[in-house]
């Protein structure tokens, strides 16, 4: 049973709720281990604050997506006589491929927000799961994959059934029955996870740090007086203090002293702390690839490294956001439209041209050279280039 689903009617309640007022380690780990028993609604709608109040998670999620976004998509054909999906081992019937590529590449165009679907199903990879509903016309064709925010789901454990949990009750153990041939779901590990912890900890940081500010950002300063002073001398040094701390201009009595109260050190380790901390998230969330942040230069040897490095983290996502596609819109489809034909073409997204695509065309030109011919079928498979002979 496919179900519209509509988180502004249906969730409005927790419009008006903040899960990170009075939030601790205690009340965190207690809805880490609500997701472990397949209860999301407090996790997720946590993990959708703290996505959008901390600079370090953010930045990190937002360069991701990204790196991903600027992926085309394409429809290859299989090479060689094993199917990309299927795996059946098959001759290729040339004209079917043909046939079923067209019919994909019409399918994807059909959808109306496909780049928003992807942007939305890469959050997968922060929030552990993400579902997009398939929405069909009278033909059976898709013409739109509607978002439903992780806070709607429940399961009963860790590899229960999906159900939708209408209204996105706390506590809720089970839910509404789904069809999950209506639906698109990426199941990855929840970075987010391993995020909440530093990201719990650089807060309360931070608010130390405040308080710390608060107290002694302004330091205290205190007047001693020279020995055996009188009341009415006392008076007066009062007034000669108070003029100074104002920053006023005065004259001390022999023996005088000032002293200022530090909070007993010139250095205190916040900042190590916090820089700690966000490095950590930046491991986590670029599986620790973004260790280079430390160089300077942009535009430099440095500023290609970062480059290349998000590369590298958009080709991983790329490749398996294109197999949960593959199997889950790609296959279903060409089933239908294809009834007992095997699956010769599939979706895949196209990261932009790197080192490794460089590599494999030089490696085609060092074979040609010794007389050997690469499959031009392969070659534009792994390359992603459309190779034609002149």
């Amino acid at each position: 049973m496919a179900i519209q689903i509509y988180s502004e009617k249906s969730n409005r309640w927790r419009d008006a709720y903040n899960p990170l007022r009075g939030m601790n380690l205690p009340r965190l780990v207690s809805l880490l281990e609500s997701g472990e028993r397949g209860q999301y609604a407090d996790l997720q709608w946590f993990y959708h604050y703290m996505e959008r109040s901390d600079a370090m998670v953010f930045a990190v999620m937002q360069r991701r997506r990204a790196a991903l976004l600027t992926c085309d998509w394409d429809i290859r054909q299989v090479s060689g006589v094993r199917c990309k999906v299927s795996g059946a081992g098959q001759a290729i019937d040339q004209g079917l491929a043909d046939e079923q590529a067209a019919f994909l590449r019409e399918a994807y165009d059909r959808i109306e927000n496909l780049r928003d679907a992807v942007g939305f199903i890469f959050s997968a990879f922060f929030r552990g799961f993400g579902h997009l509903e398939k929405h069909f016309d009278p033909a059976g064709m898709i013409t739109r994959l509607e978002a439903v925010e992780q806070w709607f789901w429940v399961r009963e454990g860790l590899f229960g059934t999906w159900e939708y949990n209408q209204n996105a009750v706390s506590g809720r153990w089970r839910g509404v029955p789904v069809d999950p041939d209506c639906f698109i779901v990426f199941e990855t590990v929840a970075l987010n996870r391993i995020l909440s912890i530093p990201y719990l900890r650089k807060n309360l940081c931070e608010k130390d740090w405040d308080g710390f500010l608060e107290v002694y950002g302004v330091p205290s300063v205190f007047l001693v007086g020279p020995p055996n002073t009188t009341e009415t001398k006392e008076v007066e040094y009062q007034k000669i203090a108070e003029e100074i701390i104002s920053d006023g201009r005065g004259f001390l009595p022999y023996g005088s002293d000032v002293k200022y109260v530090n909070g007993g050190g010139n250095r205190p380790p916040f900042l190590e702390r916090i820089e700690y901390l966000d490095r950590q998230i930046t491991l986590a969330g670029t599986s620790g690839l973004l260790t280079m942040l430390a160089q300077s230069g942009s535009g430099t040897l440095a500023g290609g490294a970062h480059s290349e490095t998000f590369m590298q983290i958009a080709r991983s996502d790329a490749a398996m956001l294109s197999e949960v596609f593959q199997r889950q819109f790609d296959v279903p489809l060409l089933r239908e439209f294809f009834p007992g034909e095997p699956i010769v073409a599939y979706f895949e997204f196209a990261p932009p041209a790197g080192s490794e695509v460089s590599r494999v065309v030089q490696d085609a030109a060092v074979l040609a050279k010794a007389g050997l011919q690469v499959d031009p079928k392969e070659l534009s498979e792994r390359t992603g280039y459309a190779l034609r002979t002149q």
